[in-house]
């Protein structure tokens, strides 16, 4: 890989400035009058210039993910991680999921080309069920198969703020989905953005194009647009020992977006609209199951996927210890998924007040509710009924933190109720506690409630998912094994124990560490509950009928340490260690070992994991 160009416009010179020149009149051409507006604007709070930043204040920077409120890493009572926008610079990734290999406790598994299995502290898959994902507040899981279309987040990586991951369940905050963790991806304000940028990236495999302008709307409304474009090639193109059906390849993507930013001059409100649109394809390969010999055909299509966004923020300032904010969103996806098409829609509104109504307490309280309709179309191998269904999800939470010894002990208590899809109302409890002890030594500690919420794949969906030959079935004749959906299914739920330590040992160097233990009950698994059906055909076999069930449990436990040292202003290092145990109990089926190992098969991650950086 080769890097081209990457520069803003001001003092270019040489062989590129004919196309600078070139991108320079297409915006113009764009924005018109408004691109000449002199750069006079309000600066917004909240966004921070990382790069500027020593070790020792890294560690205060405010994070809002934890607790909606801006708080200090050093005093938040969870196990939190920040990838700042210097990371991001200098860690030449591309892609949001290969920014979140440096986390500790995140489990990045590349699949395919398009596709990424991203996990903390379980069991890791293609649809990690458990981890909630918002960017700029907006939720990108999605409720038909329970997890995130990785390949349909992206933007311009530049424009990226910091990704605050908080590990472990923030549902009484967030919400059902937020069982094993909140990563939090936030853009930059616009008032950081101005001026012209370039970015071009290439190499055999891959090309990747960003052109962004920033300016100001008369004197007070800082605003960009952006456009970025990429190509990749197939992975594990000559690879004869890797199963090329997953290896999905000519993937091409564009997209463009914009963002405002409005502060008033006393800075008492801040407004925010942006949005987004992306179109998507690439080329794939895959077997697909059929109901007659010889079951398993390979198919080649192209798969597309289109969408975007709309999102707006109301930040009122009521008075020094009082604010209130206002988020709408709306979000669009159309996406071929194996031969599956499905779009959905999404309309979310949420309120939240922080106020302070007794000395050295803190509280804040929300509503929210959310619409989501979506419609599919069947393939071969799956079909779904209803094929149209509208969902009205209602929430609401509040939070407690109390100051018990000034700068020495606070407890936050907190819960959220939640009428969640199918199951009805859930309560969503957690208690922490954060004791600094002695000077530059703090423990915290955790008990916290979470649910997942079944899928629409889980509930409604007929897939027939693969065949086992005779010779592993234990049969003389191979069995195809179909996979029911169950509108009975109840909530996945967690209690979850944490503990943790941190240590400020000088300006440079700090270690953190959190050990946890995660108790699963009614996790969803699959379960073989009748009779083999002999299909007599030329070539006979038994369709074996699967349901989800409600019948594993299990525990996970370990511990995630990370250690920062500075030994010079302009050298950092980062080392962390990661240790995760998962053990599922599931309740005997009674079929031979070919079904059992299919019905056992599970996600995994690794027992450790060892990281160091440079920077």
């Amino acid at each position: 890989m080769k890097r081209i160009c990457t520069f803003p416009f001001p003092g270019i010179s040489g062989p590129y400035r004919s196309g600078v020149v070139i991108c320079l009149i297409v915006l113009a051409a764009v924005m018109g009058p408004a691109a000449a507006v002199p750069a006079r604007a309000a600066v917004p709070e909240g966004n921070i210039d990382f790069t500027m930043l020593s070790l020792e204040e890294l560690k205060n920077v405010r994070i809002t993910s934890a607790s909606r409120r801006p708080e200090p890493i050093a005093d938040v009572p969870a196990a939190v991680f920040v990838i700042t926008d210097e990371d991001i610079r200098r860690s030449g990734a591309t892609s949001i999921p290969e920014l979140l290999r440096m986390v500790p406790g995140v489990q990045v598994a590349r699949i395919s080309a398009t596709e990424w299995a991203v996990n903390m502290r379980g069991l890791n898959e293609l649809f990690s069920n458990k981890l909630l994902v918002l960017i700029d507040g907006r939720s990108v899981y999605t409720h038909a198969f329970s997890g995130v279309f990785w390949d349909i987040q992206d933007t311009v990586l530049a424009d990226i703020d910091r990704i605050e991951v908080i590990r472990g369940p923030g549902a009484a905050l967030w919400g059902a989905n937020a069982v094993n963790g909140v990563i939090n991806i936030i853009t930059k304000g616009a008032h950081r953005t101005q001026g012209g940028y370039l970015s071009l990236l290439g190499g055999t495999e891959e090309g990747i194009g960003v052109v962004r302008y920033g300016g100001v709307f008369g004197n007070d409304i800082n605003y960009r647009i952006y456009t970025k474009y990429f190509g990749r090639g197939r992975l594990f193109e000559n690879e004869e020992d890797i199963d090329n059906n997953l290896s999905k390849g000519d993937w091409r993507s564009a997209r463009a977006g914009f963002r405002m930013d409005w502060s008033a001059d006393d800075v008492s409100d801040l407004l925010t609209l942006q949005g987004e649109a992306y179109a998507n394809r690439f080329d794939s390969e895959f077997e697909r199951t059929i109901l007659r010999p010889p079951f398993l055909v390979e198919e080649e299509e192209t798969s597309r996927a289109a969408g975007g966004f709309l999102l707006g923020r109301w930040q009122h300032l009521l008075s020094g210890s009082s604010d209130t904010v206002v988020q709408f969103y709306y979000d669009h996806y159309d996406k071929d998924f194996d031969g599956v098409n499905i779009e959905a829609h999404v309309l979310d509104l949420d309120f939240q007040h922080r106020f302070e109504p007794f000395a050295r307490h803190e509280i804040i309280w929300g509503l929210s509710g959310r619409y989501i309709t979506d419609s599919f179309d069947d393939s071969l191998d799956i079909s779904i009924e209803p094929d149209t269904y509208d969902q009205y999800l209602y929430s609401g939470f509040v939070q407690d933190r109390v100051e018990i010894l000034p700068d020495r002990l606070t407890l936050t208590l907190g819960a959220k109720l939640e009428d969640t899809a199918y199951t009805g109302l859930e309560v969503l409890p957690s208690i922490r506690a954060l004791w600094n002890f002695r000077k530059a030594h703090s423990v915290w500690g955790a008990v916290s409630r979470a649910v997942r919420v079944p899928s629409r794949i889980e509930h409604d969906a007929v897939v027939d998912v693969g065949v086992l030959p005779s010779e592993e079935t234990g049969l003389d004749i191979p069995a195809v094994i179909q996979v029911t959906g169950e509108d009975g299914l109840d909530v996945e739920k967690l209690i979850a124990y944490e503990l943790g330590y941190r240590y400020y040992a000088s300006p440079r160097f700090w270690l953190n560490a959190a050990v946890f233990y995660h108790d699963y009950e009614e996790l969803i698994g699959l379960r073989y509950e009748g009779e083999l059906e002999p299909v007599n055909q030329l070539v006979p076999y038994v369709l074996a009928p699967v349901h989800y069930r409600n019948n594993l449990s299990g525990e996970s436990w370990g511990l995630e340490a990370a250690a920062f040292f500075q030994p010079f202003p302009f050298w950092r290092l980062q080392g962390a260690y990661t240790f995760l145990e998962t053990e599922l109990h599931e309740e005997t089926v009674g079929l031979e070992d070919g079904f059992q190992n299919f019905l056992l098969s599970q996600g995994s991650n690794p027992r450790n994991q060892i990281s160091l950086r440079s920077m």
